[in-house]
């Protein structure tokens, strides 16, 4: 599976990665093919990630001023060699030893500018967690191209860099946005898709992570996501990754999983995501200084709506 003849470099943020990265580096080196570089893109670890970094020939550490986001995405580009970059979560654990196989073997296709594989959740994360990443990542595989009159709407396309594979020639004419606060990698693959390029689904290209639901995280995903739509919004809709209709089916499922406990964090969460979403669509309307209290992206100086900032 996959093309031989093409060079891989694999990029994995990091932060204080803990003494589990290990594993994950000793997961990728036992892949069935074997990747030109590991660049761990480090955005300040200091604990022992460089030292476990350091057991391994093929990765190095690469040093990213830049904070977690597309900018660090676009330098980590700039510092790979391979013709496909791989992006891997710190905290995501390739399945299988063809991991690496399968989500590369799509770039055969020419016209293929972008792959994203499956993500599933480790049997210690929470029942919600779990469901909304089966909601997202189905077990078939998909191409998706432009057809005419076809609007490419975000929902179609849950690109998401935690694991997921570019090709560099690709990114040299379009880059990730740096000005969007969140979900520059969908909207990235909303581009090359307008650019008659083609972004490719790997199922078999799994991972799995150890997620538990945070209300901090989902009050600060819904207030970004607000402010993103409101101020970069597309004929693409909205980057909110779940449906309308999240909750009532995340209801039934933990219902029939007898996870009733985790009822109440449902309620609570659907509120969250509620308020922090038409907070985020109003942020404009605060002082610079009350926005940096709200949501400390949206209040950099250099962040301003741009028309058309395919090359951010």
């Amino acid at each position: 599976m996959g093309d031989a003849g093409v060079s891989i470099s694999i990029v994995i943020p990091t932060l204080n990665a803990g003494r589990a990265f290990g594993t994950v580096l000793h997961r990728i080196m036992g892949q069935g093919r074997t990747p030109l570089e590991i660049i761990c893109a480090d955005l300040g670890s200091t604990d022992g990630t460089r030292h476990i970094v350091s057991q391994f020939p093929l990765a190095r550490v690469v040093e990213i001023a830049e904070p977690a986001g597309p900018r660090s995405w676009n330098r980590a580009m700039e510092e790979s060699r391979g013709e496909v970059v791989v992006f891997l979560e710190q905290d995501a654990l390739p399945a299988n030893g063809d991991w690496l196989s399968h989500l590369t073997a799509p770039f055969e296709d020419p016209s293929v500018g972008g792959v994203y594989g499956r993500q599933e959740v480790s049997l210690e994360s929470d029942p919600v967690s779990g469901f909304r990443l089966a909601q997202r990542f189905c077990r078939e595989p998909h191409w998706r191209r432009i057809r005419v009159g076809d609007p490419v709407a975000y929902k179609s396309l849950p690109f998401s860099i935690e694991n997921a594979a570019v090709r560099r020639s690709v990114w040299r004419g379009i880059h990730f946005n740096e000005h969007l606060p969140i979900g520059a990698d969908r909207v990235w693959a909303r581009q090359i898709v307008l650019a008659s390029c083609t972004i490719a689904y790997a199922p078999d290209a799994t991972v799995a992570r150890e997620l538990r639901g945070s209300l901090k995280t989902a009050y600060r995903l819904a207030v970004l996501t607000g402010y993103t739509d409101q101020h970069y919004g597309d004929p693409g809709g909205t980057l909110w990754p779940d449906s309308r209709h999240f909750v009532k089916r995340a209801f039934w499922y933990l219902v029939k999983g007898f996870a009733w406990g985790q009822l109440p964090y449902l309620a609570l969460e659907d509120v969250v995501h509620r308020y922090g979403y038409r907070l985020g669509r109003r942020l404009d309307r605060l002082s610079p200084q009350l926005r940096g209290r709200f949501a400390p992206e949206t209040a950099r100086p250099d962040r301003h709506v741009v028309a058309d900032d395919q090359a951010a």
